[in-house]
């Protein structure tokens, strides 16, 4: 919640100005916020010179721009950037899975209302493992046994994506676990079914805690198929505390990593194209 000490105002109007919900105004006694229009961007706190703008009464901090990465720093952080899969069997503290999952509120991001639930129970992490068995039990039975997923999937073009998933369904029902090692904590970002944007947004935060546990010496796993198999799983969901207005919009598997990667692997590039032109692509 955003927090006013009026007397600090110099009625510079730079909140009032940089507000692109327009629910800021300015009286002679300083600024006031429309908090039924507000979505708490926090953009009002960051830009006023005279810190008359708060967040909940915590005073905001001057930046130190001394302090920012350098672009080789960047460079270096991205390409070390892998999907871990493998992990040590030791558990991260507490203390630092909450400090990981606070950077997800520093993302860009269209819903403000969504909230997390860190698993660290090795209980029920085994309930979150055995909801995806259970499930690609079920697929493997109706797509590669009976046919009827893979037709529909065809129908609907995801056919490449049938044959992608095949082995990997095929390793989890032999193996009887969804994980090649367990995980030892999961992150999901919970909201309401309705929320709009949700799912780009929990994207974002995530990006944002899978960095930030990168520099922590902490392996992370986008778990892409998590929010689908979990959300429908009644048991997991029951145990995790989700409503029935809920859903998850993103996950994430962590642990410290068992294996440690090289090599950057250097020339991936995306397609670029100018300005739409068809004859420009690069």
């Amino acid at each position: 919640m955003i927090t006013i000490t009026a007397e600090k105002c110099t009625q510079c109007r730079l909140c009032v100005d940089l507000c692109h919900e327009n629910c800021v105004t300015l009286s002679e006694t300083g600024p006031i916020i429309d908090m039924t229009v507000c979505s708490t961007c926090g953009q009002c706190v960051a830009i006023c010179p005279t810190r008359t703008l708060a967040w909940d009464d915590l005073a905001p901090s001057a930046f130190e721009r001394i302090r920012l990465p350098k672009c080789e720093q960047l460079d270096e952080l991205f390409k070390e950037r892998r999907s871990i899969r493998r992990f040590k069997p030791e558990k991260i503290d507490r203390s630092i899975l909450q400090e990981i999952t606070q950077y997800g509120a520093y993302a860009p991001t269209h819903n403000f209302k969504l909230r997390v639930i860190i698993v660290d129970d090795e209980v029920l992490i085994s309930t979150l493992d055995q909801a995806i068995v259970t499930n690609c039990r079920r697929i493997n039975r109706l797509a590669y046994q009976y046919k009827i997923g893979g037709i529909l999937a065809g129908w609907f073009g995801y056919a490449d994506e049938m044959i992608k998933a095949k082995p990997k369904i095929e390793t989890t029902l032999r193996q009887g676990h969804a994980f090649h090692s367990m995980p030892t904590a999961f992150i999901l970002i919970i909201g309401d079914k309705k929320g709009a944007l949700s799912d780009v947004s929990a994207q974002y935060a995530l990006a944002n805690m899978m960095y930030y546990a990168q520099l922590k010496g902490v392996g992370t796993c986008l778990w892409a198929n998590g929010p689908i198999f979990i959300d429908k799983h009644k048991l997991a969901r029951r145990k995790l505390g989700i409503k029935p207005t809920e859903r998850i919009f993103g996950a994430m598997y962590l642990g410290y990593p068992a294996v440690r990667f090289s090599n950057k692997v250097n020339g991936k590039a995306l397609a670029i194209q100018w300005n739409g032109g068809l004859g420009n692509l690069v």
